[in-house]
């Protein structure tokens, strides 16, 4: 315990007993989530717990917006940090609380509060997956989701993630498909603000430390049956041709289509019987109603087409569970120490950039390519919007460890590939905002004691260099 009694002892008046888990074991179940991916944050934060660095001093579970607004207006009043927790999927440490405190567990805020057509409102603590079904049950669907739909909650993927099953048609967050938020104010009496449009960009993959986001409001589309395919090459660069060519498509709607390196490729032990060692594999999603054109451009560039399975069809493993953040939990299988780059290429030279970064580097960087039609991912890396399209190439680097990863971005610098961090729980290092201080200036509207998640907004850990610019702490 930290001298926090009182608080928990408040808490447990207000709430019950069985929503304020004090007990340091079922806490410690709290405290992990998938940075492990990243040697370097896994190393840091694993040496931050064997010196009981990552604690808190209890989990408390609302279950209703009441009762998350009165966790909010007792931890103010007791001047105590709240890190808030879904489903603990991502990569960032975004759920660690670096400051102890507690935990807000927000995932029995659940109710899916409206569906239209055009959009779907949800409470934070919804799934992602469950929202998309409650869409398609009235023939519409979400424009994208994480891989982790099954288990990250709305609330979770707005402030920790921005990509996902989608992205080659859809593009990020930031392009249009967050609609609206409500977020609770960090203040002894805590007040509601709506957020819409633009007005939502302080929340977006800003780790919780900018309100306590309650609803969310996403875009929905026409909902459509997706084929997803195994198109196997005998080399990477056709692969990635053909990945190339079917994003420059925009009359085919894509939720994922990937080309992996050999190497990569090996891990996918689902789908591993449909090729030889040493070939490339495109796991691919797609409208099925564009089969015929698929294919063809398949084997314009020498692919082999295998029907894996359509939307409906039971039994067979998603291929979306291999692409994006979730590839990297096949390849730790066989390469347990690798880390991952999220890379952008340039659109017209990102072949040449693959080769640079081969001759450097040899198999000790394994490539894959997809493609986002993101306006907002060209405007951030300096590109005219040309149809938003660019390619997003995620690369995994054997060894994963700090000072490799830090000779692969130097390298990317010099051939004009730029990157995100996912080695650092720091938001100004992430790379991925080109107005840190809007940020900052909102933060500190909403939460003026910076109780929200502190030491990720305005904090430091890998300190290189990655298109940001500099804050002052909070």
């Amino acid at each position: 315990m930290t001298g926090r009694t009182a608080l928990l002892d408040a808490l447990t008046a207000a709430l019950g007993e069985a929503a304020v888990v004090r007990d340091p074991a079922t806490v410690s179940r709290s405290l992990k989530d998938n940075s492990w991916l990243s040697p370097i944050l896994s190393e840091h934060f694993g040496q931050r717990r064997e010196d009981d660095g990552i604690v808190a001093d209890a989990v408390v579970t609302p279950t209703s917006v009441d009762d998350l607004r009165t966790i909010i207006a007792l931890a103010v009043r007791h001047d105590t940090p709240m890190t808030l927790r879904g489903g603990g999927t991502t990569n960032f440490g975004q759920s660690l609380p670096l400051h102890g405190g507690i935990v807000i567990d927000v995932r029995r805020l659940n109710r899916i509060v409206s569906l239209t057509d055009a959009s779907a409102t949800a409470e934070g603590g919804a799934l992602q997956g469950d929202v998309d079904k409650a869409a398609r049950e009235r023939g519409r669907e979400m424009t994208i989701l994480p891989t982790t739909y099954a288990s990250a909650t709305l609330a979770g993927w707005v402030a920790g993630g921005h990509l996902g099953l989608g992205g080659t048609s859809y593009g990020t967050t930031w392009d249009g498909n967050v609609l609206g938020v409500k977020l609770l104010t960090a203040e002894e009496e805590p007040r509601e603000i709506v957020l819409e449009g633009d007005a939502v960009y302080p929340v977006l993959r800003t780790y919780g430390t900018t309100g306590v986001i309650t609803e969310v409001t996403v875009p929905l589309v026409p909902a459509r049956a997706w084929l997803e395919a195994v198109v196997v090459f005998d080399e990477f660069e056709p692969a990635a041709r053909f990945v190339q060519s079917l994003a420059s498509r925009s009359d085919v709607v894509q939720r994922s289509v990937a080309a992996q390196e050999a190497p990569l490729a090996a891990s996918f032990t689902p789908i591993k019987h449909l090729y030889r060692d040493g070939q490339a594999v495109v796991p691919a999603i797609f409208d099925a109603a564009r089969e015929s054109e698929v294919r063809q451009i398949a084997e314009q560039f020498g692919g082999t087409f295998h029907t894996w399975k359509i939307t409906g069809d039971g039994g067979r493993f998603p291929l979306g569970y291999m692409s994006y953040g979730h590839r990297m939990l096949w390849v730790k299988k066989v390469a347990p120490s690798a880390a991952f780059l999220n890379c952008y290429g340039l659109p017209d030279t990102v072949f040449e950039q693959f080769r640079a970064l081969k001759e450097r580097f040899g198999d000790d960087v394994w490539l894959e390519l997809k493609y986002n039609r993101s306006p907002w991912l060209r405007e951030l890396r300096g590109l005219p919007p040309g149809g938003g399209l660019l390619p997003a190439p995620l690369l995994t680097l054997v060894p994963g460890d700090r000072a490799f990863v830090q000779s692969v971005m130097a390298f990317c610098d010099t051939i004009g590939v730029t990157y995100q961090n996912p080695h650092t729980f720091a938001i100004e290092e992430s790379g991925v905002f080109p107005d840190v201080e809007r940020i900052v200036r909102f933060a500190r509207e909403v939460d003026p004691k910076g109780l929200l998640n502190p030491g990720k907004l305005g904090g430091t850990f890998f300190e290189t260099r990655t298109g940001t610019t500099g804050a002052g702490a909070r």
